[in-house]
């Protein structure tokens, strides 16, 4: 019963950094059991979030659907969905109300503002939470959907703050909804798979310079990542991973190019 009021935020049932708050609460009612029957969801290795503490959780991301079923592990797990998210999406009319209200953090990015996202980050390091971030900054462009190279925030905010990395491997969300479409598309047999990792604390090696150590850090965290999507897939993950800093379609940096397909292939 305690897991079960646990899961559902009920009470006093978790302790105050992993509350969730009154928006995701209600908004929980509807979105869990939609998100089950459309999605299926498989979790494995759960039992690595750490009941208390600040974590930094960092997944790959595929589609759409990433924040709702990450979202739902989550908040399933007894833990708030407390995400690193693009500061477009708050200047939505609704959905920028909601985000607020649901304490997520806006990421300005190519802003005189955009070190704002790690200050209310290492703020909710501060008071315990678990933060969940998307390393890549957006989907894979890798033609086999494996995780690109990743960005150094991740890693920045874990050699400053001592909080553990938790990596995390999602499969089956690019199928259930498409990059491209605006809703999913639900159809029999379509699963989204998580698999959980192992939490691992990081710190600045003798002689290596902050840096050098956030590309070390960066490395080491999507090589785990791939690793976990290598055996939700039941294949070998590749030992060199797609820099999705020189393709020419970057829309994360504002740099859209018309016409290119490769990145919007299905799972």
């Amino acid at each position: 019963m305690t897991g079960l009021l646990r899961s559902w935020d009920v009470g006093t049932a978790r302790i105050p950094p992993r509350r969730a708050g009154a928006v995701i609460d209600l908004a929980q009612l509807p979105l869990r059991p939609l998100l089950t029957l459309l999605a299926r969801p498989r979790w494995q290795g759960t039992e690595h979030f750490p009941a208390s503490g600040p974590v930094i959780a960092c997944g790959n991301h595929l589609s759409a659907f990433d924040p709702f079923g990450y979202g739902h592990l989550l908040q399933a797990s007894g833990i708030a969905p407390r995400f690193l998210a693009k500061e477009s999406l708050f200047r939505l009319p609704v959905l920028g109300a909601l985000l607020r209200g649901a304490r997520q953090i806006p990421v300005r990015r190519g802003t005189t503002r955009s070190g704002d996202a790690l200050t209310d980050a290492r703020a909710a390091l501060a008071r315990g939470e678990l933060l969940m971030i998307f390393p890549e900054g957006t989907y894979t462009r890798d033609r086999e959907l494996w995780p690109m190279r990743a960005r150094l925030g991740a890693a920045r905010l874990a050699l400053e703050t001592g909080a553990p990395l938790l990596p995390i491997a999602t499969w089956g969300g690019r199928a259930l909804w498409p990059v491209g479409s605006p809703l999913p598309r639900p159809r029999p047999g379509r699963r989204v798979q998580m698999l959980v990792g192992e939490p691992f604390t990081v710190a600045v090696r003798p002689g290596e310079t902050t840096q050098q150590a956030a590309l070390r850090v960066t490395e080491e965290l999507m090589a785990r990542i791939a690793a976990l999507l290598g055996e939700l897939r039941g294949e070998q993950a590749p030992t060199v991973l797609h820099d999705g800093r020189r393709d020419a379609h970057r829309p994360e940096v504002g740099r859209p190019q018309r016409g290119y397909r490769a990145w919007r292939q299905t799972s």
